[in-house]
């Protein structure tokens, strides 16, 4: 976790796959640490600079990397590219992995500005005591940003199986860990899946977070599966962005009728995906959809809330209208746990009066860990039933824009931070 390093009690052996050409060694610094008796060092030695390469000293303190982390919760201008010891495997069921590629979500941009700060807290001290290093001084600073990404696992816990070092694979962090955006990352072996051949490390960098997300939306809060897609009709709303571009290209694959909503620009590439568009920006676009009332499901990934769009759905059918946008974490953030908790509680029964009284229910979607859809999803990249739309790549020194790109909005696709550029 935050602050604590120690070196892996049982690492996997490295196998055929690390001598594979065309692949880095495992620096040396790094290599030796491997065999050295298992410790625990406290506290987190941190070196922030702008770019700076590593030093001496910085070799001789252990194994070290560049990671892109804030110390305050004030947006871009707090993150700084800092030397921080390569984090340790300290779950038997955790992996390390040199990041090659990972993209940035709307949740960094937000999680660096003190968006769930309370809940997020909580994860981690819960972390910390499954784990055994529960300290009072530990902090949630410095925080490492980026939820998913693309690269080569260097060393493995000792019940990880059917992963070795050398594997490429793609994978995501829980929001409450130490992000990808840095050179090497820790996640649990479940979070990740071996990259498919067919796609680049961008491109499969740019899936695993967005890709669960949408899944949930679909599948735990919308209940539509691949068996009963070819029979409902669903409304995306911000289909153009990294979520929507996911949630259309799953649902079509699926056999469902999709309708895209997003600007006219990008219809092209929406309809590409067998769906039919529609210019949000269209002042006749709403009052056809309400007129129409026709779709099981009405599912808004643009991150503005829009409940006119409830009257599109079908009356008495089980109809359900799935927003991404939910005020669970600002208001608790606002207002403290048990505070915030109620008070979002009663928002979503207050919002379910009038729509249940015309037979329509509205739902709240988050992200949800799922190794079985991620599975999945990788299936569907290697069989290209999905495919993967990168809007820019930034070089890893040009993070802080990367995140400013994603801020500013009306990206077609996602935004991906490179290792190699």
């Amino acid at each position: 976790m935050i602050g604590v390093l120690c070196q892996v009690k049982k690492v996997q052996p490295m196998g055929r796959h690390a001598v594979a050409a065309g692949r880095r060694s495992t620096p040396n610094v790094f290599r030796k640490s491997l065999h050295k008796t298992p410790c625990s060092v406290r506290g987190l030695s941190v070196s922030c600079h702008k770019a700076m390469p590593f030093t001496e000293a910085d070799s001789a303190s252990g194994p070290r990397m560049k990671a892109w982390q804030t110390s305050r919760y004030d947006g871009v201008d707090g993150l700084s590219l800092c030397s921080v010891r390569t984090p340790a495997v300290l779950d038997p069921g955790d992996l390390l992995v040199r990041v090659h590629a990972a993209s940035v979500n709307p949740i960094d941009t937000k999680i660096i500005k003190g968006y769930g700060d309370k809940v997020l807290n909580m994860m981690r001290a819960m972390d910390r005591v499954k784990q055994g290093t529960f300290k009072e001084e530990e902090r949630k600073f410095p925080l490492t940003g980026g939820r998913d990404f693309a690269g080569e696992v260097v060393c493995v816990g000792q019940n990880v199986k059917g992963v070795v070092a050398g594997d490429q694979v793609l994978g995501v962090v829980s929001p409450q860990h130490q992000g990808s955006h840095a050179e090497y990352v820790v996640t649990a072996a479940c979070n990740v899946c071996l990259k498919p051949e067919n796609v680049s490390t961008e491109q499969a960098a740019s899936i695993p977070y967005a890709g669960l997300t949408a899944w949930s939306a679909v599948t735990l809060t919308g209940m539509v599966t691949a068996t009963t897609a070819p029979q409902s009709r669903v409304l995306i709303i911000g289909a153009s962005g990294g979520v929507g571009i996911f949630l259309c290209q799953l649902l079509s694959s699926w056999g469902a009728e999709v309708v895209g909503l997003c600007s006219s620009d990008a219809q092209g590439m929406v309809a590409s995906f067998g769906v039919e568009t529609m210019d949000y920006r269209d002042a006749a676009t709403k009052s056809m959809l309400i007129a129409d009332g026709g779709f099981d499901v009405v599912i808004n990934a643009s991150g503005v809330e829009d409940l006119d769009y409830m009257k599109a759905l079908k009356p008495w059918k089980g109809a359900s209208y799935v927003t991404l946008t939910s005020p669970l974490l600002r208001n608790i953030d606002d207002l403290g746990m048990m505070v915030g908790l109620v008070k979002s509680t009663k928002d979503l029964l207050w919002r379910n009066v009038t729509s249940l009284s015309e037979g329509r229910t509205y739902k709240w979607s988050f992200y949800t860990p799922n190794p079985c859809a991620l599975k999945q999803i990788t299936e569907m990249l290697a069989s290209q039933k999905i495919r993967p739309v990168v809007d820019k790549v930034f070089p890893f020194t040009e993070t802080p824009e990367a995140y400013s790109y994603v801020i500013n909005g009306h990206a077609r696709g996602k935004t991906v931070i490179s290792m190699s550029q």
